[in-house]
């Protein structure tokens, strides 16, 4: 895979292809979450207790679209990303969001009636190897590969974040995929290999998301 463009590299990232794919990613998890509400699970509170009790921000992509949700018991926590405007305090904001979703979607997923109950030991927390800390000094993730904070957004390291964030959603969309239950077996197709239209390129050269299909 040597040949695939990557639009986001550990030396090559611009903010506009960062907020682009941190919108395909939430965009991702709402799908995912409205899609196993609709399969006929045994929960079907899934976008209320991932995205809408989590997600507390908005995004807007350099296409104009955007995404949003309001939690409004952590109004001190609500951010605004737009392809002009990016900070660190709202990146890692966004970022500690992403890591709580995936923790709770697949934490509730083991907790479901799916054949699988290894979904946050595979998905979670063997591929979000790092620390985050937000704007009020809360702390998400696992192991030790490196603490982002405030004062320390390294480039590779949030690049190498990135691509795992990647990693994990197609990797839950593909164990989903081969569950008898949920009843739908589209998950990969529609929230990943449909919805994450950028390729990530990590510090190790491994890559993760699929082919643009607009010109960047």
């Amino acid at each position: 895979m040597a040949n695939v463009e990557a639009q986001i590299k550990p030396d090559g990232l611009s903010q506009r292809n960062l907020v682009d794919i941190l919108y395909m990613i939430v965009y991702s998890i709402q799908g995912i979450c409205q899609k196993l509400d609709d399969d006929n699970n045994a929960d079907d509170t899934y976008e209320a207790d991932v995205y809408t009790a989590i997600f507390n921000g908005c995004i807007e992509d350099s296409r104009g679209n955007y995404i949003m949700n309001r939690v409004t018991a952590n109004d001190d926590r609500f951010f605004i990303i737009r392809p002009d405007g990016l900070g660190n305090k709202e990146l890692l904001e966004c970022l500690y969001q992403i890591f709580d979703m995936l923790e709770t979607l697949t934490e509730q997923l083991d907790a479901d009636d799916c054949t699988d109950d290894t979904h946050e030991a595979l998905c979670y927390t063997a591929i979000l190897v790092w620390m985050i800390e937000n704007c009020k000094g809360d702390i998400i993730g696992n192991g030790n590969t490196y603490y982002l904070r405030s004062a320390s957004v390294d480039q590779k390291e949030l690049v190498d974040i990135i691509c795992n964030i990647l990693d994990s959603l197609e990797t839950l969309c593909e164990q989903l995929d081969t569950e008898a239950k949920p009843a739908g077996s589209n998950y990969e197709e529609l929230w990943f290999t449909d919805t994450v239209l950028m390729r990530v390129q990590d510090s190790q050269g491994l890559y993760s998301g699929n082919d643009i299909t607009v010109t960047p």
